[in-house]
């Protein structure tokens, strides 16, 4: 497996299209989240940071990293392609991400994660956060939705959002 660590458009397009190819699998097409809600909040591609990893030469996980805080790298979007889930390919991508934001002196992680993967992000070593909203470290506005409001939500596509976080050494 290749480990590809995309930075600020310092990366070659087609890895940007990887990347973006594998949420379109894992969220668009495995999780029925619509389109405009999966890409309707990223940032320019040249402040893009992710990490791609690829295997035979077909993309299959990937994720965002985030400075929300001076203090705090942030992962993100975390994606395995939808026949690779559940083989141990998403521990590899988290581990490579804590690896890159670790050796840009970071040492608090903070994950945005749907409610039903937190059990995974927990198996790497991420404790929840509960009762904090986890869009507090987002790139984009808060939404400011009522508890009605995202449980309306969370009906919609199917899960809620959690806060967890861990510290390294």
């Amino acid at each position: 497996m290749e480990i590809y660590r995309l930075a600020k458009k310092d990366a070659p397009d087609w890895l940007y299209k990887a990347y973006d190819y594998v949420r379109m699998d894992a969220f668009v097409f495995g999780q029925d989240i619509p389109v405009e809600m999966e890409f309707g909040h990223d940032e320019p591609v040249d402040e893009l940071e992710a990490v791609v990893l690829v295997e035979n030469h077909k993309p299959v996980a990937g994720c965002r990293i985030t400075y929300p805080r001076p203090d705090i790298g942030k992962i993100g979007r975390v994606c395995v392609i939808r026949e690779k889930q559940r083989k141990g390919v998403g521990h590899i991508l988290i581990a490579e991400a804590e690896k890159w934001i670790k050796e840009r002196g970071f040492h608090h992680i903070v994950i945005n994660s749907q409610d039903r993967a937190a059990a995974f992000y927990e198996r790497c070593g991420y404790k929840l956060v509960p009762g904090v909203d986890p869009e507090i470290y987002e790139n984009h506005p808060p939404r400011h939705q009522s508890r009605e409001e995202k449980e309306e939500q969370r009906k919609k596509i199917g899960f809620g959002c959690v806060l967890v976080e861990k510290y390294i050494d």
